[in-house]
């Protein structure tokens, strides 16, 4: 054998009379022996079979020289000092390191785990279990219904708006709902033509180019996202820029919308891609950042093309799907 296949994980549970203990322990062993790539044997200290004393000399006469032996109790006890450590090593040992000795002309190595109420997640575990009876995590206060959710939110947020334009309004709260701070609709940035550029393009199906999977997989719209595909990745390191910058840069070949999230470099390939001669109908960019944002954010506030931007360092993804989500909700709606 060699050293992993000469190693076997050895479980020892105190042992029972009752049988429901041994099938508690058994689920255990099931899961553990799924997930680890080396035997998993379980025995017993005294009551059950097998009793770990046999079960390691039947592994040794099988070639097996090294043994973790994971200790199914609870604390540190004489079972484990006396009984175990006594009977296999022939005195206590530290927890949690390898002892190497010779039995019966051979060299074996045994590991000792730690207890159970060592571990923070037991501890954990039996916390949850002890706080179950007191029914101290009652959701009853709580509004669960996604639809009302959303309705109390924004009836909330509108207190905070002074903007007069409904559909401005629209979107400055889904902005405010979607990043929980009412202080970013003092940096919400849309340009005259914006929402008017991007209904007509969603009417027309014009799909959506995002930079990053994450603001694709929140839209309701036909999107693609190309930062992870493999040309992508070859033509970033080429050049020395972003994977998000080339992406924008190569995915505007055709016409798309564009919706940025995450990566401040995405208005960059942006405004690459507009100059070789893309047609972006509009674009929401949010990304937040310290570097590249606010420049770029600015840049493309400059551009004069139709947008709606987060300004200055504050945004995100979430954002972004928020207010684009609107917006295709209002294409759908009737003029």
């Amino acid at each position: 054998m060699d050293r992993l296949t000469s190693t076997a994980i050895v479980l020892i549970g105190h042992g029972s009379r009752r049988g429901t203990y041994n099938e508690d322990i058994e689920i255990m062993v099931n899961d553990i022996s799924n997930y680890v790539g080396i035997p998993v044997f379980l025995s017993y200290n005294e009551f059950n079979s097998p009793n770990w004393r046999d079960l390691i000399n039947e592994l040794i006469e099988k070639g097996y020289s090294k043994f973790i032996i994971g200790l199914v109790f609870l604390g540190r006890g004489n079972h484990i000092y006396n009984d175990i450590m006594g009977e296999m090593i022939g005195r206590p040992v530290e927890i949690e390191k390898w002892i190497n000795i010779t039995l019966n002309g051979k060299e074996i190595s045994f590991y000792f785990t730690e207890t159970l109420a060592r571990s923070p997640l037991v501890r954990t575990a039996l916390l949850y279990r002890l706080l179950k009876p007191l029914n101290l995590f009652s959701t009853a206060e709580f509004v669960e219904n996604p639809e009302e959710i959303e309705e109390r939110s924004l009836s909330l947020i509108n207190q905070y708006l002074m903007e007069e334009d409904n559909r401005k309004k629209r979107i400055i709260a889904k902005a405010i709902f979607a990043s929980g701070n009412p202080e970013i609709a003092k940096a919400i940035y849309i340009h005259e033509k914006a929402i008017d550029s991007t209904i007509e393009a969603l009417r027309t199906g014009v799909a959506i180019l995002s930079d990053v999977n994450m603001v694709k997989a929140g839209l309701r719209w036909k999107t693609d996202c190309l930062i992870n595909d493999p040309k992508i990745i070859e033509v970033a390191k080429k050049e020395g820029i972003t994977r998000a910058e080339a992406s924008i840069i190569y995915g505007l070949k055709e016409q798309r919308l564009v919706v940025i999230g995450n990566s401040p470099t995405s208005i960059l390939g942006l405004i690459k891609a507009i100059k070789m001669g893309a047609e972006v109908p509009a674009v929401i960019a949010t990304p937040p950042g310290f570097t590249n944002a606010i420049e770029a954010k600015n840049a493309l506030i400059s551009s004069g093309i139709p947008s709606i931007v987060i300004r200055g360092t504050l945004g995100g993804s979430g954002i972004a799907v928020a207010i684009a989500n609107e917006i295709v909700k209002m294409a759908g709606e009737k003029a």
